[in-house]
């Protein structure tokens, strides 16, 4: 029989090897403060007005810089296209990129700034799978009325925006609902002189995240009025709405759980997860069983894990970010299975920890898979498994 002591050292062992960094790369000279990855390469947007492009598996990295009268707050890759990428500026100035050319970009959109009324800004932005569609989301626009145009004609100007803000019959229409409305633009990229939609009733309160479906047309948002919505950019303005699902509290983040058949968003004020089927026959109880452990305090990422009951992968990191952890969520049962710290107790270094992806989805649950993370001053390669 085994001592002991070397039953515990084989644990310990195997919890090392479900989660173990492979890179990691430290940057004490720049600040990260977005980031989006592909299966090939991982893109960061630096506070000093550059952007770097890091090999997914090496993490060799190319810097350019570029010209901009504002923050970048968003960037998002074309997952389809694989090469192409969206960069957006809290202006309202979009940039679409190519990896393969990435000292100018290959389109820009001052667009967004030409239609926002005054006041408005930008707060996330996306772009499909195939490239075809952008779509950013606004904060709210104080003292503003809500447009009643989704669709505009040709070459309109921001007058068409902010006349719908003037007063009418010398009534006053600062305050109520409709004082402070947000938006949503949606772009063809094809014609980026002027957006394809401006939509204005998906939501009443600041758009904080937008990411699009694999493959189609239909994204979700997430905003401070704690609604998660579906709308679809190519359906009828009376069907373009598809779903809406209430989280209960302002959400942060939203996105499609890897396959198809659900969708999850979480609160960061509240540290509230939540997922809800897409498929009008599945158990929505179920799903509504699907919560977080309470030391899975900020979610980076969510994926569907291959099981046949509704379950789904967690990885976030504790509330001062100097760590990941992967969390396992079953219907009535939410465990994080392993943690890992991000550097060492002594470093000096400021974590603030941000993004995180899986490179691929994972087949089982014994499959091992890559993760992509970046905090204000790293980006790290690590390999995990749930088991």
């Amino acid at each position: 029989m085994f001592p002991l002591h070397l039953f515990s050292l084989l644990s310990i062992i195997q919890i090392l090897e479900m989660l173990k960094s492979l890179h990691r790369r430290v940057f004490e000279s720049i600040t990260f403060n977005t980031a989006a990855a592909s299966h090939d390469h991982l893109l960061t947007f630096c506070s000093q007005d550059c952007f770097s492009i890091f090999n997914a598996f090496t993490l060799k990295r190319s810097t350019y810089r570029f010209e901009t009268s504002s923050r970048c707050n968003a960037v998002d890759f074309a997952e389809n296209e694989g090469q192409v990428f969206l960069s957006g500026d809290f202006d309202g100035t979009m940039r679409i990129w190519d990896v393969r050319n990435p000292r100018k970009p290959t389109s820009v959109s001052e667009a967004g700034r030409n239609f926002l009324p005054k006041g408005g800004a930008f707060n996330t932005a996306a772009i499909s799978s195939n490239g075809r569609y952008i779509c950013a989301g606004t904060n709210t626009i104080k003292g503003k009325r809500k447009i009643t145009n989704s669709k505009l004609g040709p070459e309109p100007k921001r007058h068409l925006l902010e006349q719908s803000a003037q007063e009418e019959n010398g009534e006053d229409s600062s305050c109520g609902e409709s004082s402070s409305p947000v938006y949503i633009l949606c772009w063809d990229t094809r014609q980026m002189i002027q957006p394809l939609l401006i939509l204005d009733d998906i939501h009443s309160d600041e758009v904080n995240h937008i990411g699009f479906e694999k493959g189609s047309s239909r994204f979700l948002s997430a905003a401070d009025d704690c609604l998660v919505c579906l709308t679809d950019i190519n359906a009828p303005s009376d069907d373009r709405l598809v779903d809406t699902f209430n989280a209960e509290s302002p959400v942060n983040l939203c996105d499609f759980l890897g396959s198809k058949d659900g969708v999850y968003a979480f609160s960061n004020m509240h540290s509230r997860f939540s997922a809800w089927p897409l498929d009008l026959e599945a158990d929505v109880s179920e799903w509504k069983k699907l919560k977080q452990p309470a030391a899975a305090r900020f979610l980076l990422s969510a994926f569907r894990l291959p099981t046949p009951e509704p379950s789904v992968c967690l990885l976030s990191t504790s509330a001062v970010k100097q760590d990941l952890r992967l969390s396992v969520v079953k219907p009535g049962d939410a465990q994080i299975v392993v943690k890992t710290r991000l550097f060492k107790k002594e470093s000096k270094l400021e974590s603030d920890a941000f993004y995180a992806r899986v490179v691929a989805p994972i087949q089982s649950s014994d499959d091992l898979f890559g993760i992509l993370m970046v905090t204000k001053h790293s980006v790290q390669r690590l390999q995990a498994r749930l088991s």
